[in-house]
């Protein structure tokens, strides 16, 4: 089955977008199970599409230098994130939030450097 481009690319970000939706304007356990399940899913989504279009030169073999697992590695700018969003919107205290902007920044970094890491090198020919 195909999806349009524009679903297709933008259906992680939406369930960004529902999971922070959730979290922000309700407050029971049910809800704290369906935001955990969406920002689950929107995670799986993009390192799945990200493992994909790898272009470097990781591309399914183990680095023995590596200091975390694959798994975490991938998925450990996801959970910085979710942690600066839920002091963010569920704290009070200063330096919790101050705290959830160094995670926030933390995360954004590793994505940027990430993505960046993975594409192929501009050549001069």
């Amino acid at each position: 089955m195909f999806y349009p481009k524009s679903i297709y690319e933008n259906s992680p970000y939406l369930c960004f977008l529902i999971s922070a939706y959730l979290l922000a304007f309700y407050d029971t356990w049910m809800v704290y199970a369906s935001v955990g399940i969406f920002y689950f899913v929107g995670c799986f989504m993009l390192v799945q599409r990200s493992n994909y279009r790898r272009i470097d030169r990781y591309k399914g073999t183990l680095n023995s230098q590596q200091a975390l697992p694959v798994l975490i590695y991938e998925y450990l700018p996801y959970v910085y994130a979710a942690t600066a969003m839920i002091l963010l919107l569920k704290t009070e205290q200063a330096i919790l939030q101050f705290l959830a902007l160094c995670l926030m920044i933390v995360a954004l970094r590793n994505l940027l450097f990430r993505r960046n890491n993975r594409r192929k090198a501009k050549s001069l020919f």
